[in-house]
């Protein structure tokens, strides 16, 4: 059972480390969140779509929305943020290919924007997965290798608008869930260094 780090005065050091690992992971989830947003307006554009189109039907892209965040223990957001990123990281790079490959072959500039938030999306998943390995929680399992399936060109569409979406999601619930953490976490320091100056006082 996983015990996680003590924040108390010994460590301190953990603590500061922690924080800045925190604000970190949160910088991080604003920049995927704000580059995702604009991609999903852009590809939204450039495909065709209506703003109300219906993704339900689109399987396999993890969904952002849920009415239980907040009941949801600190390693359940960390592990649930790790499986999503690392899910999206793989679901941006089939994205990619589709776009270079068929529904946008010569918009490198696009191309390139999709790139930049795809290396973004895996330093946010490998950020979650330190943090809960800093915390002492387990690394969750490797998600099942996808299997690849050749999608008719408007569900090519659909998916990738769907990534772009739940993407937007998964970042905000991140920004939100590590500002929550490194204010938890600084709460903990500075009980700890009050801790630290009432011994002192006693000698």
């Amino acid at each position: 059972m996983a015990t996680g780090v003590r924040h108390d005065a010994m460590g301190g050091n953990i603590s500061f480390a922690l924080s800045d690992c925190y604000a970190k992971a949160e910088a991080l989830a604003r920049k995927v969140h704000s580059e995702a947003r604009q991609i999903r307006e852009s590809y939204r554009e450039k495909q065709g779509l209506s703003p109300d189109l219906n993704l339900d039907s689109i399987a396999g892209v993890p969904e952002s929305g849920t009415s239980k965040w907040g009941e949801l223990t600190e390693e359940e957001r960390l592990t649930e943020n790790a499986v999503a990123f690392a899910a999206f990281h793989s679901l941006l790079g089939e994205v990619l290919k589709e776009q270079q490959d068929d529904l946008t072959p010569g918009d490198y500039q696009f191309h390139d924007a999709l790139l930049s938030l795809l290396a973004k999306v895996e330093a946010l998943a490998e950020s979650t997965k330190q943090l809960l390995l800093s915390l002492g929680y387990p690394l969750p399992r490797a998600g099942e290798e996808r299997e690849e399936k050749g999608l008719p060109y408007f569900e090519k569409k659909k998916r990738g608008y769907k990534v772009m979406v739940e993407l937007c999601g998964w970042a905000l619930r991140a920004v939100r869930g590590f500002s929550r953490l490194k204010r938890r976490n600084k709460k903990e320091e500075e009980g700890g260094k009050r801790e630290v100056k009432k011994r002192g006082s006693r000698r």
